[in-house]
């Protein structure tokens, strides 16, 4: 497969019982959105800070910014928060909503407890430690509904020597005066003795740090650009229509390998030979557009990353997420090498039907067979009575092998009949 496929791929082995995902986080702290188990420092009617025992060591710091009130919300209430690749410097992107990124390595003090805020949100105030050190590497992976549909999360953690790790949770609460009321959540972790040295003035300070932190990011004047610009980050890609069989792809000229097909119709792109995608039997695996459009586009020597996963969850096998601004840089080109493989697919097995690609259209994901834990929401962190319901923009491709394990992002309660085709207005490339 190219390495163009890119896949998230957690493995808990290596990182000692550390929380990875925001999912890690609440099968490691079942208790984490509730009061019980947690002592508080702080208890205020809209804030409170606690901490408890650590299960991997140390002390977990727990602050609840409660009915904060977001004046131009998203239509989404899932994309209250942005995903990482929006902000830091150079990071490196491993899959929609995953990255790594390198930045100074601090002394533990109070600025390094809203590093998870502040360094999103884009203030100066955590970069202003005396102490600097070599850098350091940090993963920010990013989760949308989790644990509750609407929710939106990052999780995050350091390599090496300085395991520091930290989560941050938006809730949706309900309608406010002059926009929507959220829940924000901070957990992270830090050694015994550090939180052993800190008085009053510095769980204040935690506090008070949190909230300007809360409204740069939720409220500040680059909200409503940036919340723009990760709506359009990235492509959800689908095929449809492979009904004689799995796709074509061209063959590199030279190729040793035998084609399935060879057509006139490529020859002014030098795409005479196509051969049929082959999934591996002996394994059982299914087809996968990400790893075909890696083939496809690998041959053709464009270089394009191909992501399987999108904001933590995996993909149903017939979609595959790409970068926007990438995509466009070759999509003219593709379309003309598509338009050949469609006329070989029918060339090779006879009758007018051939595969279709559709773009943007709204993801579908698979279901993970593991539901996430109950969530018991503090009485500072209660869902609201009212919520959000966004209909109409659910998207069913008909596909039998996968039918049960599919769920949309944004679903109803109860499951609309699947349809057997995309809406009349979704984009189809080279029709």
């Amino acid at each position: 497969v190219p390495s163009s496929v890119q896949r998230r791929t957690v493995v808990m082995s290596r990182s000692n019982g550390r929380p990875r995902r925001v999912e890690d986080w609440f099968r490691l702290v079942p208790n984490l959105l509730d009061d019980a188990g947690w002592d508080f420092k702080v208890y205020e009617p809209q804030t409170n800070l606690s901490h408890a025992a650590c299960p991997w060591g140390g002390r977990l710091v727990k602050v609840i910014l409660s009915k904060f009130e977001v004046r131009h919300p998203p239509e989404q209430m899932n994309c209250m928060l942005v995903r990482p690749e929006l902000f830091g410097t150079g990071p490196s992107v491993l899959a929609p909503g995953e990255v790594v990124l390198r930045r100074p390595r601090r002394a533990w003090g109070i600025n390094d407890t809203s590093v998870l805020f502040e360094e999103m949100a884009g203030s100066c105030e955590c970069r202003m430690s005396p102490l600097r050190l070599e850098p350091m590497v940090t993963h920010q992976r990013f989760r949308r509904d989790y644990p509750s549909e609407g929710d939106s999360a990052y999780a995050v953690f350091n390599e090496g020597d300085d395991p520091q790790e930290g989560m941050l949770l938006c809730c949706w609460r309900g309608p406010g005066v002059s926009g929507v009321l959220v829940d924000v959540v901070k957990i992270f972790c830090i050694p015994e003795e550090t939180f052993c040295s800190w008085s009053d003035l510095h769980f204040q300070l935690i506090l008070d740090s949190m909230r300007r932190a809360c409204h740069l990011m939720l409220n500040g004047p680059a909200c409503g650009e940036l919340r723009v610009m990760d709506e359009r980050l990235y492509i959800v890609l689908t095929i449809q229509s492979c009904k004689r069989g799995l796709p074509l792809y061209p063959l590199k000229e030279g190729s040793k390998q035998d084609p399935t097909v060879v057509i006139s119709a490529g020859q002014h792109l030098q795409l005479q030979r196509w051969r049929r995608f082959q999934t591996n039997p002996v394994t059982g695996e299914k087809f996968r557009l990400s790893k075909y459009l890696a083939q496809f586009l690998a041959n053709l020597e464009k270089d394009l990353a191909v992501y399987e996963t999108l904001d933590g969850r995996s993909l149903v096998p017939y979609q595959c997420a790409v970068s926007r601004h990438a995509w466009n840089q070759i999509r003219e080109h593709f379309i003309a090498c598509f338009l050949v493989g469609k006329t070989a697919y029918r060339r090779a097995n006879g009758g007018s039907t051939a595969p279709t690609l559709h773009e943007v259209v709204e993801p579908r994901f698979l279901h993970r067979f593991q539901e996430p834990p109950p969530v018991v929401r503090a009485q500072g962190c209660q869902q609201g009575s009212f919520r959000m319901v966004v209909r109409n923009t659910f998207v069913e491709v008909e596909e039998h092998s996968e039918e049960e394990q599919v769920q949309g992002v944004c679903r109803r309660r109860r499951r609309p009949k699947t349809t057997t085709v995309l809406p009349t207005a979704t984009t189809v490339l080279a029709n």
